[in-house]
């Protein structure tokens, strides 16, 4: 590995990191005059800003959290010119996302920066996770549920591209996929527990 070569890469992976630690529900929530880590849940991520402030500051942070890992993806493919390190820089934003550094390294559960890295990497299988999450909130009003079930969804339907579709180039893109996928279960581990007992908030009710 050159010296450039060696500097890009490490400009990417610390950008992805830097670009996913952005705090983006904290910071819409304290343009409502809200501390987002003291009210509902206390998890400074979308959902909670959807519970405590309502859909519409909810949106935004949204498309913030899933445009900084289509970002970091699409940067460090265009630094390294490497799917590997466009993977890697993809899983190291959705770990800034969680563990930000401009939040005492307390982030969100990292769905929706997941979201924006397949997005760039595979389009169909985001989007078919997408509506996975949208068909399960809907029904249920869970959004906890709906990531649950994205996270599984989203790596089952890279599988298939990659058996049917684009072949065994997609398999990286398939490992990581799994284990973002695991890391948004393991995150959402209280989220089971209440869903399990029937105490887990939906959307429209006070967070548990």
């Amino acid at each position: 590995m050159s010296e450039p070569e060696g500097m890009r890469i490490c400009a990417a992976l610390v950008a992805a990191y830097f670009l996913g630690s952005l705090p983006f529900a904290a910071l819409v929530a304290r343009l409502h005059g809200v501390d987002i880590t003291k009210v509902g849940s206390g998890n400074p991520g979308m959902t909670n800003v959807w519970r405590t402030l309502g859909w519409k500051p909810a949106l935004p942070v949204a498309l913030l959290d899933a445009g900084k890992g289509y970002l970091s993806a699409w940067m460090a493919l265009a630094l390294t010119g490497s799917l590997p390190w466009a993977l890697t820089a993809g899983l190291i934003a959705v770990l800034g996302h969680s563990f930000t550094c401009f939040a005492r390294f307390k982030g969100g559960k990292g769905v929706l920066t997941g979201f924006g890295v397949f997005l760039y990497f595979t389009p169909m299988s985001a989007l078919a996770g997408l509506a996975a999450w949208t068909a399960v909130v809907l029904r249920t009003r869970y959004v906890s549920l709906g990531s649950l079930t994205a996270a599984i969804v989203m790596p089952a339907g890279i599988f298939l591209e990659a058996r049917f579709l684009k072949g065994p180039g997609l398999y990286p893109v398939l490992a990581v996929a799994i284990v973002v996928g695991g890391f948004v279960l393991y995150r959402h581990r209280a989220n089971v527990a209440r869903l399990l007992q029937g105490t887990e908030s939906k959307i429209g009710s006070k967070a548990a």
